[in-house]
């Protein structure tokens, strides 16, 4: 198939909806597929809520009662995080990423199976077995590939936990809070017991918070986009392991997907920055309400109510970034083999045909 102008990350966001939207089959069929996973997200998103509100607090109650004479230590409240932080992160680890793992190969195969299929319209019944029949196949090597994916992506994790620690440690050396830019004047002791100082403004803290919060926050940002940048590859690399297979019939997995998923982004990879970004932003984007309105001291109703409504966004998000992702594949293999004439990359391997 010949492809005539580059897909720009815009046009690859539109066709993904245009696949979506143009089969209700499809839209059926990855809706009941991505049941099991906005069931559990809404358990996990629960945990993790609880998990970065005793953690703010914590962080927040060091930093405020920062004194020269006296820091309260709040032991209760490091004894309650420490053991949601061990669950959130296991829950992480081993139920979410298996579900998403079957939720990432389902969307994959059957956006393929409709976007390649020549019979219009496809059935549901036929959706569903031709999905089966991939998916059956290419699981293991699927999670041989996220294994790999984890792998590559946890130095980042790390560098985002340092960047954030770091930070917080300086602040904490520098005695930054809320009466942090301010010369003390005399010490006196509050009714609970504090001592608290009186004080006036100090521009030469706060233009030392402001250069500190923005060198970390830029390399924040850094790391967004080099995190953005990889997971495109990383992937597509997955789809690779649903999609492709070798001469003999096996499929492609781990190094040898990640390899050939390289090959296929090379000179493509600021579409694949701008298309993930897009996803990691808007995800991000749906939590922050409520880490911001502190969803954690609401009622009950309420808090499930609201974490249900931006769960169920993120999971439609999540189907349109795969289904992207699997028109970002097709663009640049078709590019790659046109290129080099079907004989170094296309000799690896053959791409699923419906």
């Amino acid at each position: 198939m010949k492809i005539e102008e580059d897909l720009g990350f815009i046009n690859i966001l539109k066709r993904a909806t245009k696949l979506l939207c143009g089969n209700i089959n499809l839209v059926l069929f990855l809706f009941l597929c991505s049941l099991p996973l906005f069931c559990f997200l809404i358990f996990f998103e629960l945990s993790l809520q609880t998990t970065v509100s005793l953690a703010s607090q914590y962080l927040v109650r060091q930093l405020t009662n920062w004194d020269y004479y006296y820091v309260p230590q709040d032991a209760s409240v490091l004894e309650n995080l420490i053991p949601l932080l061990i669950q959130t992160f296991l829950l992480y680890l081993f139920p979410y990423g298996l579900i998403d793992l079957f939720t990432t190969t389902t969307i994959v195969s059957a956006s393929w199976i409709v976007h390649t299929s020549e019979e219009e319209p496809l059935r549901f019944g036929q959706l569903v077995r031709r999905t089966v029949e991939i998916c059956q196949n290419r699981l293991e090597g699927c999670l041989i590939t996220s294994l790999y994916v984890l792998l590559l992506s946890t130095p980042v994790f790390f560098g985002f936990l340092f960047v954030a620690t770091n930070y917080f440690h300086i602040i904490s050396l520098t005695g930054s809070g809320e009466n942090s830019y301010y010369y003390s004047i005399n010490i006196e002791e509050d009714a609970e017991g504090y001592y608290r100082s009186s004080s006036v403004n100090s521009p030469v803290k706060m233009l030392f918070d402001a250069v500190l919060a923005m060198f970390h926050g830029a390399i924040f940002l850094g790391l967004l986009a080099m995190f953005s940048k990889w997971s495109a590859g990383w992937n597509m690399g997955l789809v690779v392991s649903v999609l492709e297979e070798e001469e003999n019939g096996q499929s492609i997995y781990g190094t040898d997907a990640l390899t050939l998923s390289s090959n296929y982004g090379k000179g493509h990879e600021k579409r694949g920055l701008q298309v993930m970004l897009v996803f990691l932003v808007f995800a991000i984007a749906m939590r922050m309400p409520c880490f911001c309105f502190k969803c954690t001291e609401s009622s009950n109703g309420n808090r499930v109510l609201y974490t249900s409504f931006y769960v169920g966004l993120i999971c439609v998000g999540n189907m349109i970034k795969w289904v992207a992702c699997v028109v970002f594949y097709e663009d640049c293999r078709t590019r790659v083999l046109e290129k080099k004439g079907d004989v170094e990359i296309g000799s690896k391997g053959k791409t699923f045909v419906a």
